[in-house]
């Protein structure tokens, strides 16, 4: 199969949607959604992989900036491959034009949170790296300011918590229903202050808690991969890859959708 890659723009809206949609669209994408993401993120214009043959998109990848510990770095999000083409071929490529464009535009390092399997293939095939996987912990209490001293966490502008979030001050606790349950679910996605749950009604609620960064996946707890892939041989070493330095709240991450409760 023939096929090429280029930078994606907002003329493929459409046939991005369409190629997401795919599988019964579980992620629920629309044009309004795409625009949120792409035209709308305040940090910074995103950067769009496509894949393309002659029966259209057929794969995608892109990056979202923002700044950790000074430095601007890019989150990557959204891989998707059509599933009729899915194997090597297309993502290989997508994947060796992230690495050429990080390198020429002297990007230090890129991040993730993917699933277990496409981590898995990031680590071994890609020379990713995953320093740790974020426990989903239940709690009756989170205090972010233990962990104030540590030095790699994603600094972001008042614009993108408006963008991410809505109108909310203080912590954001998000709602949703695991299959099979008829009771919801609350997460804490963000917060920079002292959380009780009774403050807010709750019993109890979900969150990232740093004292439950684990090497490798925990047989206690569902745990979240945190991946990275690293450009810059300057932050090649222990600093980077050490849990210990780093502080990431769910609503870091793009996987997890706000809903008010």
């Amino acid at each position: 199969m023939k096929f090429e890659i280029r930078r994606g723009t907002f003329e493929d809206a459409k046939d991005i949607v369409h190629l997401f949609s795919g599988e019964k669209n579980p992620h629920g994408w629309t044009l309004r959604k795409w625009r949120h993401y792409y035209q709308d993120y305040p940090e910074g214009e995103a950067v769009i992989f496509i894949a393309e043959s002659d029966q259209g998109i057929i794969g995608h990848y892109s990056l979202f900036p923002l700044v950790i510990c000074g430095e601007k770095v890019y989150m990557g999000a959204h891989a998707y491959v059509k599933e009729t083409v899915r194997g090597l071929a297309v993502i290989s490529q997508l994947m060796k034009s992230i690495d050429e464009f990080c390198a020429v535009n002297d990007i230090p390092f890129i991040i993730g949170f993917a699933n277990q399997k496409f981590t898995t293939v990031k680590t071994k095939l890609f020379k990713w790296v995953t320093p740790f996987y974020a426990g989903f912990v239940t709690t009756t209490l989170f205090d972010p300011l233990v962990f104030k001293d540590r030095p790699l966490r994603f600094q972001y502008s008042d614009e993108w918590q408006q963008w991410r979030f809505g109108n909310i001050a203080g912590p954001v606790i998000s709602q949703y229903r695991k299959a099979g349950c008829k009771m919801p679910t609350y997460q804490l996605l963000y917060s920079q202050e002292t959380v009780p749950a009774s403050d807010y009604g709750l019993s109890e609620f979900e969150c990232w808690n740093p004292n439950f960064y684990h090497r490798r996946p925990d047989d206690e707890y569902f745990s979240q991969p945190f991946s990275l892939k690293i450009y810059d041989r300057h932050w090649v070493g222990p600093d980077l890859l050490n849990p210990e330095n780093w502080f990431i709240q769910m609503g870091d991450s793009d996987t997890f959708l706000f809903e008010a409760i």
